[in-house]
C-alpha cells in the first residue's frame, strides 16, 4: 500500500509534492544503489546517437550518466531532476570527474521543463514511469520541438514484467523506433525513436484514408 500510494504522489502529485517525496529518498539513501552503474545497458545508445552534440537527461537523479558516459561522444549534457539532493550529488561528481565545463544541471519536474536548446539525444533513463501515461505522448510531441534535426528520443525502462508494457506500447504506436535492446542483466529495455510516425500509425492511418476514400468512391457511384 506505502509504494502505491508512493508512486501516486510521484506521477500524479504537485511539484513541491514530488520534489518533497524525491529529496526525502535521496538522503535517506534509497537511491544509493544507483549512484555507480558503469557499464549500463542503456550507454551504448547514448553514447552512439550524440554525434558528439548535445544530450539532455530527463530525471538525471545523483548524475551517473553525466558522470559515467564516454566524455569523447557528447559536447555539452543537461541533466534535469526535481530533487536537490540529488541534484547537489550530481554537481559535486562532475566537478570531481572535472566535467563542470561540459555539465549543468536544473532543478524542475521533467514533464513541464523547458529546454533552453536543440539536442541531439533527449534521455529518460528509469523516468519516464512517473509520467502518468495518458500524459506521456503529448509530453513526448513537445520535447520533439527541441530535437535537432535526425535527433532521436532514448528511453530506458525496466523489463522484469509487463507493468511497463503499456508504455512501450504508447512510444511504439506514435513514434518511429529506429533502435530496440532487451537486457538480460540487468532486466531491462532500450528504445530509441525519432519524432516521426511510426510504421504503425502510418499503416492505420493509411487504411483509414483508403477506407473514406473508398467511401466517397461508392457515394458518388450511388
Amino acid at each position: 500500500m506505502r509504494n502505491i500510494l508512493r508512486g501516486l504522489l510521484q506521477a500524479y502529485g504537485s511539484s513541491s509534492m514530488k520534489r518533497y517525496v524525491w529529496n526525502s529518498e535521496f538522503s535517506h539513501g534509497r537511491w544509493d544503489c544507483l549512484d555507480r552503474t558503469p557499464g549500463d545497458c542503456v550507454y551504448p545508445y547514448v553514447e552512439k546517437y550524440p554525434n558528439r552534440g548535445s544530450i539532455l537527461d530527463l530525471g538525471c537523479g545523483s548524475g551517473s550518466t553525466g558522470n559515467e558516459l564516454s566524455g569523447t561522444t557528447y559536447q555539452d549534457y543537461t541533466g534535469v531532476g526535481i530533487s536537490d539532493v540529488a541534484l547537489e550529488n550530481a554537481k559535486k561528481r562532475t566537478e570531481e570527474n572535472r566535467r563542470a565545463d561540459k555539465n549543468r544541471y536544473f532543478q524542475s519536474d521533467i514533464f513541464s521543463y523547458v529546454p533552453t536548446q536543440p539536442h541531439d539525444v533527449i534521455l529518460f533513463r528509469d523516468s519516464i514511469y512517473y509520467v502518468p501515461p495518458r500524459k506521456i505522448k503529448a509530453m513526448l510531441d513537445r520535447y520533439s520541438k527541441y530535437l535537432k534535426k535526425g535527433a532521436v528520443f532514448i528511453v530506458r525502462m525496466w523489463n522484469g514484467s509487463d507493468k511497463y508494457k503499456p508504455t512501450a506500447d504508447i512510444i511504439e504506436s506514435n513514434f518511429d523506433v529506429v533502435d530496440r535492446y532487451l537486457s538480460d542483466e540487468p532486466k531491462a529495455v532500450v528504445i530509441v525513436f525519432s519524432a516521426g510516425v511510426s510504421a504503425r500509425a502510418r499503416a492505420c492511418r493509411g487504411e483509414a484514408a483508403y477506407r473514406r476514400d473508398r467511401g466517397k468512391s461508392l457515394n458518388n457511384e450511388a
